[in-house]
């Protein structure tokens, strides 16, 4: 009865309470410490922690090719092609290289193909008088895979797509350029077409279109 007459009075009421209060939270947290780390809640914590994850960056796409006998000119960015440097064409152009400067900056213009009569056809450049072009610096690893040989003076290419197969030297695609620039000065109208690939702004791969007329 003393006890309880005790627990009555105001003072002792209070810090009993106080310590039941304290005890509770004492085994609250030593429960949550112990709580292991593949619990329901830990899983959810991960889970969104997971979907606020930034995603992985997506790989560049190649680049589309054209097809080897198209009948129009593929065109670049809208600009004024009779002022300034000409720029880089990203991507596979169907084209022919015109010239190569000393420092390898290669200057290369679109073709496309003209069908005649049959089978027989031929590829052309612009108009006289179009100033479409480009430029870009040949790589020094670009890959050179000529129709013609290494030497000018085979022919390499595979006849299900009339692509060139030999792989050549740098320094042969350089050559081989500038003579068919000198040609073209000395006023042979044939061009020499390729698929010219320029990734970041440098020509990377060049493959010779083989054509001849009269459907091969």
């Amino acid at each position: 009865m003393k006890s309880a007459n005790r627990l009555r009075q105001p003072g002792l009421l209070v810090a009993a309470l106080a310590l039941v209060t304290v005890t509770a939270c004492s085994v609250t947290v030593e429960a949550s410490l112990d709580e292991p780390a593949d619990s329901p809640k830990s899983s959810k914590s991960e889970k969104r922690a997971d979907g606020d994850a930034p995603s992985a960056p997506k790989k560049p796409q190649a680049a589309a090719t054209p097809k080897v006998f198209g009948t129009a000119f593929q065109t670049g960015p809208d600009r004024d092609w009779s002022k300034g440097q000409p720029q880089p064409f990203e991507g596979v152009l169907r084209g022919w290289i015109t010239s190569v400067a000393q420092d390898g900056t290669a200057e290369y213009k679109p073709v496309r193909f003209t069908q005649s009569d049959g089978n027989d056809g031929h590829f052309e450049g612009p108009e006289e008088g179009d100033v479409t072009r480009f430029a870009a610096p040949i790589a020094a690893n670009v890959k050179f895979l000529s129709a013609f040989g290494c030497d000018g003076n085979d022919t390499t290419y595979d006849k299900n797509t009339n692509l060139g197969t030999a792989s050549c030297p740098r320094q042969f695609l350089i050559d081989s350029a500038n003579e068919a620039a000198k040609l073209a000065a000395a006023g042979d109208t044939g061009v020499r077409p390729a698929l010219i690939t320029t990734v970041n702004g440098k020509i990377v791969r060049v493959v010779d279109i083989y054509w001849q007329g009269g459907g091969g």
